[in-house]
């Protein structure tokens, strides 16, 4: 059995606020392990420098250490190292590609297909993308009452003219999960490339990109219990090749003249001047500390605790629920009752949740509302929490 008491033990903030606190806006970032405060904290301290192999010692560890992260985020998504590039999150990273990508491998008249659900750090920049190209952008459209992706009507989207699929791997607003191992499949027998946006995903477990078979995917650190600042995007290293860097400086060449210039290989090629060493130290040490988790015990403890939340939620009057909530986040309104408003009563109760659109502004158009409430759960959070917050939603009427 899952050890809820001993994991939440872990978390400074979550430890140090029991009984005061309740943290369920993991959605939108995660609270940060000891390890991971300690691991930052003595590399600033005892061995901050710059990295790229200098001659003297203080150098060489950090770029070990740097390096170290590189191969740990391998491992734990089964992928070759060398196509792991360091970026800041999902933000940085989709940009990144979108403007890597698409000089190489899109052209006037081509089709991206994006999901109507998407976060709009993975639909603006494809957007941009295809202005400056010339190509035309299609949505993959919503279909029951949980809003979910038919994977028929996912097929039927494709023409001749598609070449690039972009798709978060779980919905921030609606919690479904995408099949993104099929959609892959499907996108490559239509011919079409394929970016899973997988913000995260890596909070739920060991992921294997090499199985799933996409072509890009982008996540990133501090939804992960790691710090803000970090993430990686993952690249084929057959595409990477191909495409040029998006920004320009120092560790990414190989040669400069007066009149030319060489770029070094992936991963390096995108990742100009100096790194963000330590947010990287940070995420290899939530990586590591991910890679402790017994997963069996967490996703069934984890499991149970969306099925419970779920029926919880359920037993209040008037609540409008959006989505199936799979991944561990439920949105939510309330007859009568502004979202905002509903966070502000809990807030008072000590209960952090997330209102508003999410970022995801033509979703909201989709489900006819311009914002919801949204409680989304990690491993640290119990039954005991979600009693405490449907008690306190069940009151909510009181004041409105």
């Amino acid at each position: 059995m899952f050890d809820v008491d001993a994991f939440r033990l872990n978390f400074p903030l979550i430890r140090e606020n029991a009984g005061r606190l309740i943290y369920v806006d993991n959605a939108s970032t995660t609270q940060k392990p000891e390890s991971v405060v300690r691991a930052m904290s003595e590399f600033c301290t005892e061995h901050y420098a710059n990295v790229d192999y200098s001659m003297y010692d203080l150098s060489n560890y950090a770029s070990n250490a740097y390096d170290a992260v590189r191969v740990s985020i391998a491992k734990y998504c089964r992928i070759d190292v060398n196509t792991v590039v360091f970026c800041s999150g999902v933000t940085e990273g989709m940009n990144l590609l979108a403007t890597c990508y698409a000089p190489v491998f899109l052209h006037k008249g081509d089709e991206i297909l994006i999901g109507s659900a998407e976060h709009h750090s993975s639909c603006l920049p494809w957007r941009i993308a295809a202005e400056k190209c010339g190509c035309t952008v299609t949505y993959i459209p919503l279909s029951g009452k949980n809003y979910e992706i038919d994977l028929e009507a996912y097929r039927s989207c494709f023409s001749a003219k598609t070449k690039l699929v972009v798709i978060q791997n779980s919905s921030n607003v609606l919690g479904n999960v995408n099949d993104v191992k099929l959609m892959s499949q499907i996108a490559h027998e239509n011919g079409a490339h394929i970016v899973i946006d997988g913000a995260t995903s890596l909070m739920h477990g060991p992921i294997d990109l090499t199985d799933i078979g996409c072509d890009f995917f982008v996540t990133s650190g501090h939804k992960c219990f790691g710090p803000s600042g970090s993430g990686f995007v993952f690249g084929k290293y057959d595409l990477l090749k191909k495409m040029p860097p998006c920004r320009v400086g120092g560790r990414m060449v190989e040669k400069v003249t007066y009149d030319e210039v060489t770029y070094k290989l992936p991963p390096v090629r995108f990742e100009a001047g100096s790194p963000n060493i330590l947010s990287v130290v940070g995420f290899g040490e939530a990586i590591k500390f991910l890679s402790d988790i017994n997963w069996e015990k967490a996703s069934e403890y984890f499991k149970k605790l969306v099925n419970y939340t779920h029926a919880q939620l359920c037993t209040i009057p008037g609540i409008v629920l959006y989505g199936s909530g799979a991944s561990g986040v439920f949105s939510f309104n309330m007859k009568n009752i502004h979202a905002h408003d509903i966070s502000t009563v809990l807030s008072a109760a000590g209960i952090a949740i997330r209102a508003g659109n999410h970022c995801a502004q033509p979703l909201m158009s989709i489900l006819g509302v311009s914002s919801t409430a949204r409680i989304s759960l990690s491993l640290y959070n119990t039954r005991e929490e979600i009693d405490a917050i449907v008690d306190t939603l069940k009151s909510c009427s009181k004041y409105f």
